[in-house]
């Protein structure tokens, strides 16, 4: 069975995976030392976060750690809850990839408090006590998807931008991005702008909206590719074809890769499934050893994909 097939399957079978992970610690881990070591995800529904999952599922096999995961289905107040759930259960450590910027900080201080380490990875939060986040440098990822859309375009036209959930890192470090080099190009004018919340419905709607609402535009930039994803269809039900339209998405996942390999798709920024692998690695070895990483923060650096250097996708090998 291929990894896409597994992750597939992954998900039908997640919300009774995750009840059955969510069982307290039993004392045969805790009579064998084994390390325990909680997941308060944010949406492990969502495409990329599948594979991200996936990854750690297959890293906490490698090492022996036992993982119990909690999925908060993009719920600040539910993920707040689950880490505190995890807190109760003596876990050795949590790992979490924040719902928004602001709302975890109370939980994660009471966790801080309690001894018990917290890493990130994916989404930050503000002033939180972590012991190290790992994450992509989103703030480039949005330069870049700029850069692409303005070689394109000539350095001159209107664009339509599909930003992600409010109030998450990744969504606010990519408009940040994106609007800073948006600068360097006075002829570049973004003429519509609305959160897609990353979701790929979501996407077709604020695109539908965006047709509905601009009478001119050349350029789409998506945050993530769910939500690209869910703007073709708009643009194909509304007639466009892809010679009309300038198209970039987020995060290179393999329905991306195949748009882009059919042409639909101009480019998409891979964002580094290598953060999951860098934070888990590393918390693992510092509960084993109290060894930190020589960095409190680690930025894996994500780069533009094309159907030119298509096979540098992360996921690449899942097109076969």
């Amino acid at each position: 069975m291929s990894q896409t097939s597994r992750l597939l399957l992954c998900s039908f079978l997640l919300a009774a995976f995750v009840i059955s992970c969510s069982s307290p610690p039993d004392n045969k881990d805790k009579g064998k030392d084994r390390l325990i070591i909680g997941f308060a995800a944010m949406n492990v529904e969502m495409t990329w976060m599948k594979f991200a999952y996936h990854v750690m599922q297959e890293k906490a096999a490698a090492l022996d750690v036992r993982l119990v995961t909690y999925d908060a289905r993009n719920n600040i107040a539910g993920q707040a809850r689950n880490i505190e759930d995890l807190l109760n259960k003596n876990v050795d450590a949590i790992i979490t990839d924040p719902v928004d910027i602001e709302g975890l900080l109370p939980t994660l201080h009471k966790v801080h408090d309690a001894g018990i380490p917290v890493v990130a990875f994916d989404r930050s939060a503000r002033g939180a006590p972590y012991l190290f986040f790992v994450g992509s440098d989103d703030v480039e990822a949005g330069r870049l998807a700029c850069r692409f859309i303005a070689e394109k375009l000539e350095n001159a036209g209107k664009v339509v931008v599909l930003e992600g959930s409010i109030g998450s890192s990744p969504a606010l470090n990519r408009s940040l991005g994106f609007f800073e080099e948006l600068k360097k190009y006075p002829d570049l004018e973004v003429v519509f702008r609305k959160s897609g919340g990353f979701f790929r419905d979501k996407g077709y709607l604020v695109m539908k909206e965006a047709l509905a609402t601009v009478t001119q535009f050349h350029a789409v930039y998506s945050q993530n590719d769910d939500m690209i994803l869910g703007a073709l269809e708009a643009l194909d039900q509304a007639g466009l074809s892809p010679d009309d339209v300038v198209t970039v998405g987020t995060d290179a996942i393999p329905e991306a890769l195949v748009a882009l390999h059919k042409g639909r798709l101009d480019a998409t920024i891979q964002y580094p499934i290598k953060q999951v692998e860098i934070a888990f690695e590393r918390l693992v070895h510092f509960l084993r050893t109290d060894e930190l990483p020589p960095w409190k923060e680690h930025l894996v650096k994500p780069w533009i994909i094309t159907s030119e250097n298509i096979e540098s996708g992360d996921f690449y090998t899942e097109l076969r």
